[in-house]
């Protein structure tokens, strides 16, 4: 069974960041992404394939692909870093078992009707309920964007929006 060693919400899946600091960092060995959009276009599938580091395997489900997968063999026997793009996919994951101890919010981007928490991490009124709501069930949930940068508790960041 796979180990999930990073749970992360980036709206550019993988890049530098990721590729760079993320991966090693968290001693990953498997990066799956789970975005419905991205996993139904070869060409955006083979654009983050080029992004994967040498030596690091690489999927991207369907929301409904990654609940089956998790439910067949955690996602395999790596060490994984799971990337969703949003907090919707990760929330609806969430609920249907992919059970993660700890979600790092890294990147939501700027988007109209969404209240700024830090930098290019914002969230609307229901992306703040379901984190909500996976904090209640008992992740840890924290802001950081980079490896260098400082990782924001939830309860600390969620005082700057006011719903």
């Amino acid at each position: 069974m796979g180990k999930i060693v990073l749970t992360r919400i980036d709206n550019r899946m993988i890049h530098g960041q990721v590729a760079s600091g993320w991966i090693g960092k968290s001693n990953a060995g498997k990066i799956v992404v789970v975005d419905t959009v991205t996993a139904d276009n070869e060409m955006m599938r083979d654009l983050l394939f080029l992004a994967v580091p040498v030596g690091v395997k690489f999927s991207v489900y369907t929301r409904e692909e990654a609940i089956k997968e998790y439910q067949k063999n955690e996602f395999g026997t790596e060490t994984i870093m799971l990337i969703f793009k949003n907090i919707q996919t990760a929330c609806e994951c969430y609920q249907a078992g992919i059970k993660f101890t700890s979600l790092q919010i890294g990147g939501t981007g700027v988007r109209k009707g969404a209240q700024a928490l830090e930098g290019p991490i914002t969230i609307t009124q229901e992306e703040y309920r379901q984190l909500e709501e996976i904090h209640a069930a008992g992740a840890e949930i924290y802001l950081q964007q980079t490896v260098q940068s400082k990782s924001t508790k939830w309860d600390e960041a969620k005082r700057k929006v006011k719903f």
